[in-house]
């Protein structure tokens, strides 16, 4: 994808950020000394391009590909997050 204005990243940033706010809720209610999420996905990942008739592409903020909702994406995470969580505990 091309470059991003500072408008589109500042809100890609805030989405990814609101994202980040679920999934740690979630992750703290069963390990409260969790206080980082694990997101493979860069703040770049929270843009797609759009084809506008008649032919123009366009930039929105949005989940990153490959998720159906933003539920999946945030169940995604929050596994990632404690998988990861419970590899490092045990070393």
């Amino acid at each position: 994808m091309g470059p991003f204005s500072e408008q589109d990243l500042k809100y890609a940033t805030e989405l990814r950020e609101w994202v980040h706010e679920e999934v740690l809720k979630k992750v703290q209610e069963r390990y409260p000394e969790i206080d980082e999420v694990v997101d493979p996905h860069p703040v770049e990942e929270y843009f797609q391009q759009v084809w506008e008739y008649p032919g123009a592409w366009y930039t929105v903020v949005a989940i990153p590909k490959g998720y159906r909702s933003r539920k999946a994406l945030v169940d995604t995470l929050v596994k990632l997050t404690i998988e990861k969580y419970n590899n490092n505990s045990h070393h």
